[in-house]
């Protein structure tokens, strides 16, 4: 049995090179472009490639890879899951948490492995944080707070499908970074997001285009982006503590900065992924402890490919997964979809279980 690979971008070559490093085979790559299909399949080794949207629904597919923009997601998850596949998608699961959450209930009732691509939880610190919070050393957390920076979208930039609404949604930062922030600050503390006050700010929403690069003047073709750069948020979590987080995606000279810090009555935990082999302890007489850790970024997509396939090759889910499935994927989609309306109302407060 083999997987099936949809879409040839950067995050379907990781994909194919964590399949690979297992020696899973790839039965097929599709994509609209028969071109782009077969190179990807020939890059990677892939046994056929097609153009096919539906090549997937194959008795030689077992899993199938949703590499592809959100907007796309739906109906293709929805029907790899009615013909009983194994899935892992890209991060945002969908951009409606009603979708998100039909297609959780859906691969519960078809018994199948289900999985979303939040790779930062594998971070060795981050699992040990987890463990350390969770057995109480650090108290009640009482502020979890943190950011996420990158440079990726700051002018000049390469203009893809990320500026296309029926490809993104209307989100960008929130949905592209927010996200994984999101994830991890639930998956530290075991917390739920219950409200939401944000604020979203898209600095140049005339842009122009020229030989596939923006940029805040020019004389290239005008494009209006309404989809936010960054965005400030305010939290409240489940039990009763108090958050925020900055998001950016055009921080001039941060990589791939995510930051995370949990504040309980007795310690503090801190960590970011720019120096990701370090977690630091802070208790009230300003004493820190430093654990080095092994691996890196790439090693957190291998590790959760491992973790999602050992429970493909057993035909079904664990009781208690260890890799966040399609209700953490409908739990994030809600969050996300709380700040959007929230932003659209002046940062009005948004309880989440009104979205969900």
């Amino acid at each position: 049995m083999g997987a099936a690979i949809i879409g040839t971008g950067f995050i379907a070559q990781v994909h194919a090179q964590a399949l690979k490093a297992m020696g899973r085979e790839i039965a097929v790559v599709i994509h609209p472009s028969a071109e782009k299909a077969r190179a990807f399949a020939e890059t990677w080794g892939a046994k056929s490639w097609s153009a096919d949207p539906d090549a997937f629904l194959n008795d030689e597919v077992d899993c199938v890879h949703i590499c592809t923009p959100p907007m796309l997601h739906f109906e293709t998850v929805q029907a790899a899951l009615e013909a009983g596949k194994h899935m892992i998608c890209e991060k945002p699961l969908c951009i409606s948490a009603q979708e998100a959450k039909t297609l959780w209930q859906l691969a519960e009732r078809q018994g199948v492995v289900h999985a979303v691509n939040f790779n930062v939880r594998f971070y060795e610190a981050c699992r040990k944080a987890r463990e350390d919070i969770a057995s109480g050393s650090l108290g009640k957390p009482l502020l979890i707070h943190g950011s996420y920076l990158q440079a990726f979208h700051a002018l000049p930039s390469p203009y893809s499908w990320r500026y296309q609404p029926e490809k993104a949604g209307k989100m960008r930062a929130m949905t592209e970074i927010g996200s994984h922030w999101i994830d991890l600050a639930r998956y530290w503390t075991g917390l739920e997001v219950t409200a939401v006050s944000a604020d979203f700010a898209a600095f140049f929403p005339k842009r122009y285009v020229a030989d596939g690069i923006m940029q805040e003047g020019g004389n290239g073709t005008e494009i209006t982006v309404d989809s936010e750069d960054a965005a400030l948020l305010h939290l409240r979590f489940s039990n009763g503590a108090a958050g925020s987080v900055v998001l950016s995606e055009v921080s001039h000279g941060r990589n791939n900065r995510l930051s995370l810090e949990v504040t309980g009555n007795r310690s503090s935990l801190w960590w970011n992924s720019e120096d990701p082999w370090r977690l630091h302890h802070g208790t009230s007489d300003v004493s820190t402890q430093i654990n080095a850790f092994s691996g890196g970024f790439p090693q957190t997509f291998q590790d959760f490919f491992a973790a999602v396939y050992r429970d493909i090759a057993a035909g079904h889910p664990a009781a208690k997964p260890d890799y966040p499935t399609f209700y953490d994927g409908y739990i994030n989609a809600a969050v996300c979809e709380a700040a959007l309306k929230s932003s659209e109302n002046q940062g009005k407060w948004i309880n989440v279980e009104e979205i969900k």
